[in-house]
C-alpha cells in the first residue's frame, strides 16, 4: 500500500493549554464553510531506525493525551475534594509532560498533536534470508536484469 495513514487523533491545543476547558460546539448549521486545504511535507525520515524512533515518539505522546483525558474523566467523577486536588495536580503534571513533548515533536519532526497527518512511505526495501549460494545466484540475476 503507498500510503499509510497514521492513526494520530487530535485534541484541540485549547484542551491541552488550558486545563481541557472546552468550548461548546456550534451547531452545524453556523459552521463556516471549510477552506480549501493542501498537503505539505513537515518532515523526511531518511533511516529505517528513525523511522521507528518516530513511531515511538508518535505512539508516547498518544499515551500521555489518553493518559490526561483518562485522569480528567476520573476527576470529573470524583466526588472526595482531596482525591479531585490530588487528581488534578496529577493532570497539571501529565499535561506539562504531554506539552513538552509536543513542543520537542513540533521542533524535531514539524509534529505536533494538535493536527492530522499522512505519512507516505516514498521507499521500501525488501529483505529475505538466503544461503550464500542462493545470495549469489539472485545477484547474478539482478545485475543480468540490469543490462
Amino acid at each position: 500500500m503507498k500510503r499509510n495513514f497514521l492513526s494520530v487523533l487530535t485534541i484541540a491545543s485549547a484542551m491541552m493549554l488550558a486545563g481541557f476547558a472546552v468550548g461548546r460546539a456550534q451547531s452545524a448549521d453556523k459552521q463556516p464553510a471549510a477552506k480549501p486545504q493542501k498537503m505539505v511535507k513537515v518532515a523526511t525520515i531518511n533511516s529505517v531506525q528513525a523511522n521507528k524512533e518516530f513511531q515511538t515518539n508518535v505512539q508516547l505522546l498518544q499515551t500521555q493525551r489518553q493518559n490526561a483525558i483518562e485522569l480528567n474523566a476520573a476527576m470529573e467523577k470524583e466526588k472526595d475534594a482531596k482525591k479531585k486536588q490530588e487528581l488534578k495536580a496529577r493532570i497539571d503534571a501529565v499535561i506539562a509532560k504531554l506539552n513538552e513533548n509536543n513542543a520537542a515533536m513540533q521542533k524535531a519532526y514539524g509534529f505536533s498533536l494538535t493536527r492530522n497527518y499522512t505519512m507516505e512511505v516514498e521507499v521500501s526495501h525488501v529483505y529475505m534470508l538466503v544461503t550464500d549460494e542462493e545470495a549469489a545466484k539472485i545477484e547474478q540475476a539482478q545485475k543480468a536484469q540490469k543490462k
